[in-house]
């Protein structure tokens, strides 16, 4: 440590942002977030109770004595950009994003580490929500590169999805809801308790899941979207008389779909009758499927007009 070093005590939570000379050490933090591109130089983290990095492992990097030693009744801290060298020292838990460390980085004392190499899509600025920090929300309409959350208890929003996107996730306690059509999510997790909720016309792919209890809740498929005439709708179409109707209902005590044989949260059955008709009521049956044919999400044919809305899809068939 050289005569111009300097010691800053902090309450609550710190952001290391490029104002502080380093080296710097920040001791004794609860939780700390270090986001893409944060470090410049190396980071040594000292006796965590649990890292979670996307940045490889090295062994033996240790950083030198500190210019400027960030101490006090800290909470969590946020390391958004250094030019320089690093170290933590007894934290709790540490999260590292992807590409954070330009030098190289080491965990010595670690109780447990999660790692994995992973990559994302674009830089934290390119997604359409990107958010840093603790509470922290966002929202997007018609998104096209998805979301990106470091820190913990986040909310945010993507509606209108009609292209893939991607989501990466860093810390703990976010809450992500993404609804649209015709598109496929891509999830990264590098943390723990964290919630993906998927609307039911999104396909999902968790593509990393580095750290545990990280969970998509996916919407299943409705089954009112494959089906092209409902029973009340033939009823009322077929007039008086004597007339052949179809139609499809629900198969709602199926798990399998017997057509594709695939395990289904949307199953409808298709129907025929031939009755007479009275004020849209089937006052005689004079024969009806005993055996309807099976369809679901998987195999049905509406769903390659998944992109329309159920009244749109019902126009094209008309």
């Amino acid at each position: 440590m050289t005569g111009n070093s300097t010691q800053t005590t902090y309450n609550g939570d710190v952001t290391i942002n490029g104002s502080e000379r380093p080296p710097i050490e920040l001791h004794d933090p609860a939780d700390v977030f270090v986001t893409t591109a944060g470090v410049g130089g190396d980071l040594e983290v000292r006796n965590a109770e649990y890292v979670f990095t996307h940045q490889s492992v090295d062994s033996g990097v240790s950083v030198a004595d500190a210019e400027t030693t960030i101490r006090g009744d800290l909470e969590d801290g946020y390391v958004e950009r250094t030019d320089g060298d690093i170290r933590i020292t007894d934290t709790e838990d540490v999260f590292v994003a992807t590409d954070a460390v330009d030098g190289e980085f080491s965990a010595p004392g670690a109780e447990n580490v999660y790692t994995d190499a992973v990559s994302t899509a674009v830089t934290p600025t390119e997604y359409d929500v990107s958010t840093v920090g603790w509470q922290q929300s966002g929202h997007a309409s018609d998104p096209s590169t998805g979301g990106y959350a470091v820190g913990m208890d986040h909310e945010i929003e993507l509606e209108g999805v009609r292209t893939d996107i991607e989501l990466y996730l860093v810390g703990h306690g976010h809450e992500v809801s993404v609804d649209g059509r015709s598109a496929e999510v891509s999830v990264h997790f590098l943390g723990y308790d964290n919630t993906v909720n998927v609307g039911p016309h999104l396909a999902t792919n968790v593509v990393s899941d580095t750290g545990f209890d990280n969970e998509i809740d996916a919407e299943p498929y409705p089954a009112a979207d494959l089906i092209e005439m409902s029973r009340d709708e033939a009823y009322a179409n077929a007039g008086f008389g004597r007339r052949k109707v179809t139609f499809q209902v629900p198969a709602d005590d199926e798990d399998w779909c017997s057509n594709c044989g695939r395990e289904a949260d949307a199953i409808i059955e298709r129907h025929q009758m031939e009755a007479f008709f009275l004020f849209r009521i089937p006052v005689w049956t004079y024969e009806q499927s005993t055996n309807p044919a099976q369809e679901c999400e998987h195999c049905s044919p509406n769903v390659v007009h998944a992109e329309l809305s159920p009244e749109e899809r019902r126009r094209v068939f008309e």
